[in-house]
C-alpha cells in the first residue's frame, strides 16, 4: 500500500491518498499515539474500501510517520500480510 500524496488538515487530522484509491481522499487522526482512519470521501471511480483495506492503509501511514510501535500496542492489532 502505497501513500500518493498527504496534507495536514486542523485539529491533527491527516488527508491521504493511497496508491488503489486515487480518487478518494482518506481523512486519519490521532490516537494514543498512532492514526487512525475517521472517514473516507470515497469516489465512484475508485474500488470500494474494504475493512481490511482500511487496516492496510492505516498500517502504512502509521509505518510512514513512525508510530507503528504505538499502532501494534492496539487491541485488535495483526499485521495486515501485504502492508510490509
Amino acid at each position: 500500500m502505497n501513500i500518493l500524496q498527504y496534507s495536514y488538515k486542523k485539529r491533527g487530522k491527516i488527508e491521504f491518498v493511497f496508491e488503489g484509491w486515487p480518487h478518494s481522499k482518506v481523512t486519519m487522526v490521532p490516537i494514543k499515539g498512532y492514526y487512525f482512519v475517521r472517514f473516507i470521501k470515497w469516489s465512484s471511480q475508485d474500488p470500494i474500501v474494504t475493512r481490511n483495506d482500511l487496516e492496510k492503509m492505516e498500517w502504512a501511514a502509521n509505518q510512514y510517520f513512525g508510530t507503528a510501535p504505538f499502532y501494534r500496542k492496539r487491541k485488535a492489532f495483526e499485521t495486515p500480510s501485504s502492508g510490509k
